[in-house]
């Protein structure tokens, strides 16, 4: 059997074995991925990196059987999440040979046996000793929504290795999850990877803020926090403006974080995800789709108004539609009603997933005030909201409406979002009828910066400032 050499600090590698099965590229890019081998962090090349919330969650199932589905939009951060899990490993002890990586975003691959052959050369050529109980395995496989029939190849890699931990990642949803759900059900747990929160952007912004619940109604960070609340809020404006892109975080000019935006997230996407996995023949209708989903975030559409605008019919409109939120890049929310047939029938609101991509596709900066600021305010929130719970929107027969309903258990959390100075009752119309006909409602309305309670219809709504919201759990 050929192994790994380590000579001087560097790999050598055994080419002539290895191009039995692999080839050329392929080694290079195994050399690439997995520093680790040769006594580098698994980080490799990364600048400073911060812990998102997402990794606590990894660390808790490293141990578990079932392999870990990580899916999200593209540049959300999946891949760093992925070699953080790496270094933690190794610094519990675990052999950095034992961990495999590789992205199959930097090879597309059109033979559906690339796992194999890849898993096959590391099990012979890098691991130390075969994967056991005490001694796992580990595959970190990145990107494999490129790969064909990859469901298949990991159950089968499921089954006759028990003891290598899976942890995978694909940008697309639709691939990740729906290929999979039958074939490896009971075999995995799957997490979302979304874009910054606000708490993560702060994070990374070095203003580290506990969790919060929606308990607190003092508007007031707790302990010595409270002196960071003008950074807070300055920070709040540019989260809104620019999203929660990480590597946008640290960009100091605006044009360069849509630049980013434009070329790295959603035109690799819309021409190169798309036609790749989802089958997309018309990249351009999808380009368009997603400027008039930025251009109505949080306003309620008529998919047959939308195909209309883009030039094809309305079920090719409904399937575009589909196919941007699972890749990340828009959300649909539904009429809040106990019946899930009619709330499917009637009218739906359009979100932009990511408030810095609206911003660069209708120009907006840090001037922008009126209705565009207030929608701009109204996406932020939802996107929050909606990732800690199911989210849906409100409207009766008479037009009254509610932006956000969010349900928690037996209770209903109605939410206005007015990001506005001066707050009336009129405001919170909507609320008070909806709480006329849900008892058990816990009104909230989103403000710019006031905090309280507003008496409205018998009704006492709570006044949440926008940052506060958004640290909200």
């Amino acid at each position: 059997m050929h192994k790994m050499q380590f000579m001087h600090g560097r790999i050598g590698i055994d080419d002539e074995a290895a191009s039995l099965s692999l080839d050329q590229e392929t080694m290079t890019l195994l050399r690439m991925y997995n520093p680790h081998w040769a006594g580098a962090s698994p980080l490799g090349h990364l600048e400073q990196v911060f812990p998102r919330d997402t990794l606590d969650m990894l660390r808790s199932y490293a141990d578990d059987r079932q392999m870990v589905v990580l899916s999200g939009p593209r540049r959300a951060g999946k891949t760093v999440l992925l070699k953080q899990t790496m270094a933690e490993l190794v610094a519990k002890g675990v052999d950095p040979r034992r961990m495999l990586y590789f992205s199959f975003d930097g090879l597309v691959a059109t033979d559906h046996m690339a796992i194999s052959k890849i898993v096959g050369y590391f099990k012979d050529n890098v691991l130390p000793s075969k994967p056991s109980k005490v001694d796992r395995a580990y595959l970190f496989l990145d990107e494999i929504q490129f790969v064909p029939y990859w469901p298949t190849m990991l159950k089968r890699f499921y089954e006759t290795e028990p003891h290598m931990k899976m942890f995978v990642s694909g940008s697309s949803a639709l691939e990740v999850r729906r290929d999979s759900r039958e074939s490896l059900a009971g075999r995995r747990f799957d997490f979302t990877v979304h874009p910054l929160s606000f708490r993560e952007y702060l994070r990374f912004k070095g203003i580290e803020v506990p969790r919060l619940g929606w308990s607190d109604t003092s508007g007031r960070l707790p302990g010595m926090l409270d002196m960071h609340m003008d950074e807070i809020r300055r920070h709040l404006s540019d989260y809104m403006l620019r999203g929660g892109y990480p590597e946008t975080v640290g960009m100091a000019q605006a044009s360069r974080v849509c630049e980013y935006l434009r070329h790295s997230v959603l035109e690799k996407v819309v021409y190169r995800d798309l036609p790749e996995v989802e089958g997309v023949r018309d990249p351009t209708a999808v380009m368009q789709l997603v400027q008039i989903a930025a251009s109505i975030s949080s306003r309620a559409f008529e998919i047959g108004n939308v195909g209309s605008a883009i030039g094809v019919d309305r079920n090719r409109a409904s399937a575009y539609v589909s196919m941007l939120e699972r890749a990340g890049l828009v959300s649909v929310s539904y009429n809040f009603t106990r019946s899930k047939v009619k709330a499917a029938r009637t009218s739906k609101r359009l979100y932009m997933a990511d408030t810095g991509m609206m911003s660069c596709l209708l120009g907006y900066d840090s001037l922008l005030t009126g209705p565009e600021l207030g929608r701009l305010a109204e996406t932020a929130a939802y996107n929050h909201l909606s990732r800690t719970g199911n989210a849906y929107f409100w409207r009766d027969a008479r037009g009254n409406e509610v932006d956000i309903v969010l349900t928690e258990r037996a209770d209903v959390v109605p939410i206005e979002v007015k990001y506005q100075t001066n707050i009336t009752k009129a405001d919170a119309k909507g609320l008070a009828r909806f709480c006329e006909t849900h008892r058990n409602a816990r009104p909230v309305m989103i403000t710019r910066d006031q905090t309280g309670s507003l008496e409205v219809g018998g009704f006492s709504v709570r006044l949440v400032p926008m940052w506060r919201a958004l640290l909200a759990v």
